[in-house]
């Protein structure tokens, strides 16, 4: 049965990355016996350290997943995730090693007033009727066109199933290449033992048109600046090919060093899980996500989200000491203050530091539909029980503030 839904998946995801080139047809057959070469290779190595629990030999699995990311008019922002994963908090291995049964859809509805997601325990994801579909925990329900994902009827199961329809003015693309590692340790003398997982994206953003190439590899290569995309070719989709196993070897030359210490001292477990999303884009800017976690033993792991801006017409990334012309201004210190304190009604005693020394300078921030955010991690202002601290400067706020060279993030 396994070896049958791994086959299964192989077939779609072929189908999925190559819809847009239908008269290839002997280069998706040879693409179709490739993958599924490298899926039985998988499935067979699975196998053998499922026998032996006791083996050093790490699981290793790849997959592609597609990213859509829609807005229309009115600021709503969509995205649409095929052939991704989530964390099963239940079965704690999910994560890590992907269930090959299923190909998971999701949407994310939201504007200034309403938040829907859409996940995939009642999703289909159907390419040979064209549809794409999927439920919300409250009843509502989404759907969409596969080859055409650009406008989505909504029905709202709360307002007497009333629908309505959701037309998208503008969109962008990216394929998601996803590697996840993970191992057990020997079996000490007291019967526990450590486990090591490693889990990796590289995100790279697909122009409409090769017009927008060179600012889209600008942006790609920054944000997954902890690897040398340099060797890497588009193909003519404009996605990555994959020679010779060459983005295989970027994920294991960065995974070595943590892996080959883990094996030397595995009495603690290694956990590392990164990822790369959009959060939001406009006409002139795009906002992106860079999240990483890491657990090395103890009462609890750490994580750390990084927001990065770039622009869309340049491909430059707009650094926050760039943005602000003053950190120290007087007004613009008191605002953040005020904003400070209304936080889940946060006191002064909340913060680790006087709340006059606290400074936009060391924050990330994203651009959304209601203004700029910026954000501070973990134990940077406050303990770690109350997380990042986020607030949001309304455009007309944070506009006087703002560096004349970068206004047009604005408008």
């Amino acid at each position: 049965m396994i070896r049958k839904n791994i086959l299964t998946l192989s077939l779609i995801l072929l189908i999925i990355s190559c819809s847009n080139n239908k008269n290839n047809d002997q280069t998706n057959t040879n693409a179709i016996e490739a993958q599924t070469n490298e899926l039985k290779q998988a499935e067979d190595l699975n196998n053998n350290n499922t026998k032996n629990n006791n083996s050093y030999t790490p699981k290793n699995i790849e997959w592609i997943s597609h990213h859509y990311y829609m807005k229309n008019d009115e600021g709503d922002f969509f995205s649409v995730y095929l052939n991704d994963r989530w964390p099963d908090y239940i079965n704690s291995d999910s994560e890590l090693i992907p269930n090959y049964k299923k190909i998971k859809v999701a949407f994310n509805y939201k504007n200034l007033n309403d938040i829907n997601q859409f996940y995939d325990k009642n999703s289909i994801l159907d390419i040979t009727n064209n549809k794409i579909y999927a439920e919300a925990e409250n009843g509502d329900s989404i759907e969409s066109t596969y080859s055409n994902i650009s406008s989505f009827k909504m029905t709202s199961k709360s307002l007497n199933s009333s629908s309505k329809e959701i037309n998208t003015t503008s969109s962008l693309k990216a394929a998601v290449y996803n590697y996840v590692s993970s191992d057990v340790s020997q079996t000490n003398e007291y019967g526990s033992a450590s486990t090591f997982s490693y889990k990796d994206s590289i995100f790279l953003l697909i122009p409409d048109d090769t017009n927008k190439l060179e600012v889209y590899d600008k942006i790609s290569f920054d944000i997954n600046e902890g690897f040398n995309l340099n060797n890497l070719k588009r193909n003519e989709n404009l996605e990555f090919e994959d020679k010779n196993g060459s983005i295989s070897t970027l994920f294991e030359n960065d995974m070595n060093d943590p892996y080959n210490e883990w094996l030397t001292n595995s009495a603690d477990s290694y956990e590392s899980s990164k990822s790369i999303n959009i959060t939001y884009f406009n006409d002139k800017t795009i906002s992106i996500k860079r999240t990483s976690t890491l657990y090395l033993g103890g009462a609890h792991g750490v994580y750390n989200n990084y927001n990065l801006v770039y622009s869309l017409e340049t491909g430059e990334k707009i650094e926050v000491t760039n943005l602000i012309k003053d950190f120290d201004d007087s007004e613009l210190k008191n605002i953040i203050v005020g904003k400070l304190l209304s936080i889940d009604n946060r006191t002064e005693e909340d913060y680790l530091v006087p709340l006059d020394e606290i400074t936009l300078a060391d924050t990330s921030f994203y651009i959304y539909a209601d203004g700029v955010h910026f954000v501070w991690p973990i134990y940077s202002i406050t303990a770690y029980v109350l997380g990042e601290t986020e607030i949001v400067l309304t455009f007309n706020e944070i506009r006087p503030f703002i560096n004349e060279d970068y206004l047009y993030i604005l408008e």
